[in-house]
Parts: C-alpha cells; structure tokens; sequence
C-alpha cells in the first residue's frame, strides 16, 4: 500500500511540477521568442541562465506536462497556438 502511495505522489510531481523555457527575443523589435534552453526547475535558474549569457530580452516560461498534454494555446509554437482558425475569427455582428 505505501509503494502505491509513492507512486502516486512521484506521478503528481511529475505531471503538475513546473518547469521553465528560456525564450530570447534578438532585439525588442523581434515579434517572435526563440527557444535558448529549456527544462529548468525553478524560476531563479532560468534568469540566472539568462545573466550568465547575458541577454537582455529573455522571458522564462513556465509549464507543467499536465498543461502541456492538455493545452496548446500556451506554446511558444506560433504552429500550435495558431492551429484553431475559429478563434481568430472576426465578430461580424
């Protein structure tokens, strides 16, 4: 019964635990981030990647397995986000 018990909790962890994407922009004109690295488990490690390599314009982006099975309107894939054509349509009333 306690072995059941753990996996659960590590399978909880691991679908609902956070992890962040280092997304760069080249200049503050770009329209669109760049994946720079990917899979830190904490905020504070991500912008400390992005100090250490000095960038300027960078975003850490967070997600969790259990969004990223269910959503793609959260993706930095322009492919993926844009992929619904209804939700982009124009109201005509």
């Amino acid at each position: 019964m306690k072995s059941v018990l753990v996996i659960v909790i590590l399978v909880g962890v691991y679908l609902f635990y956070p992890t962040y994407d280092l997304l760069v922009k080249d200049s503050p004109f770009d329209e669109t981030f760049t994946l720079q690295d990917s899979q830190f488990l904490a905020a504070d490690r991500c912008r400390e990647a992005a100090m250490v390599m000095k960038l300027r314009y960078f975003h850490c982006a967070g997600s969790s397995n259990w969004s990223d099975l269910l959503s793609t309107y959260g993706s930095y894939q322009p492919e993926k986000r844009y992929s619904d054509p209804e939700l982009f349509k124009e109201d005509t009333n």
